[in-house]
């Protein structure tokens, strides 16, 4: 019978040992036929016998072993990264065709943190726009304004100021009149040399036009650029609307910008959002 025997014998000599029983009826009650297969459980047999069954069972196993710990992995990041500068944006009213722009990291190593905005167009029919429609309104012209450019030669191959411009959105006459007048003030920036990133200071440089009736009433039109200090000159009431870095439609692109100033501030394009720092 195996570990049966050993327990239905065990077991009857615990019965006797204790006086429960007379041998002659153990051995009556102890029979092999007589015991059904699984009824007897470890409650049933005495602590000594428990023991000897656990010190048997105990020496045919195998112990355990623990394996050698693995290489802890890297730590996550502290927190859920947040996008900054929530006005600004795609200036979707001033987009046409496949230009796009958005926020990115590089190209290279930027000017300001490790982002810049990227802009592209396929063609000269396109149009990029980015810019804050929110912030600026009703703000007096700027007398400072600048920003830092990409290009590459591929680019410049097409035209040596093939590059993005600074567009002020603004109304001419101001808030004190009745209505919204509207016009575009553009900046025309100057050729910067391929694949590096090129300051360019836009508050003296005569390369700033007007459109529509704001042009032809100030002389300060695509083909006679003035001076910013010349249009606040001659629009001393003028406000500004929106801020806008835009490309087209003109030839193709595919470039940056990095760190824009308007008068005390300076915006650093970063690939989270667009960071207000104050200008140096």
């Amino acid at each position: 019978m195996g570990i049966k025997s050993g327990i239905v014998v065990l077991s009857a000599a615990a019965l006797i040992a204790a006086g429960g029983i007379g041998s002659a009826t153990a051995a009556k009650l102890i029979s092999g036929q007589q015991i059904k297969d699984g009824s007897i459980t470890s409650r049933d047999l005495s602590q000594g016998l428990n023991r000897k069954l656990q010190r048997a069972n105990h020496s045919t196993g195998v112990s355990p072993q623990t394996g050698p710990r693995g290489p802890q992995g890297e730590q996550g990041p502290a927190g859920t990264a947040a996008y900054v500068g929530p006005h600004w944006s795609v200036v979707d009213r001033n987009v046409i065709g496949n230009g796009d722009s958005g926020l990115r990291a590089g190209p290279v190593v930027p000017p300001y943190g490790v982002g810049s905005l990227g802009l592209r167009t396929g063609s000269a029919t396109d149009k990029a726009a980015f810019g804050n429609e929110l912030d600026f309104r009703g703000r007096p012209l700027p007398t400072t304004v600048g920003y830092s450019l990409y290009t590459t030669g591929e680019n410049a191959a097409l035209a040596a100021d093939n590059l993005p411009n600074i567009s002020l959105e603004i109304d001419p006459t101001g808030p004190s009149t009745a209505g919204l007048d509207y016009a575009s003030l553009v900046y025309d920036p100057t050729a910067v040399t391929p694949n590096a990133w090129t300051a360019q200071d836009a508050s003296s440089a005569a390369r700033w036009w007007l459109t529509g009736a704001a042009g032809s009433s100030t002389g300060c039109t695509l083909a006679h650029y003035c001076t910013l200090g010349e249009v606040r000159s001659a629009l001393p009431q003028a406000t500004l609307l929106t801020v806008t870095i835009s490309k087209g439609r003109d030839r193709a692109f595919s470039g940056a910008v990095d760190g824009l100033r308007v008068d005390d501030q300076l915006f650093d394009f970063e690939p989270l959002g667009v960071l207000a720092r104050a200008a140096d």
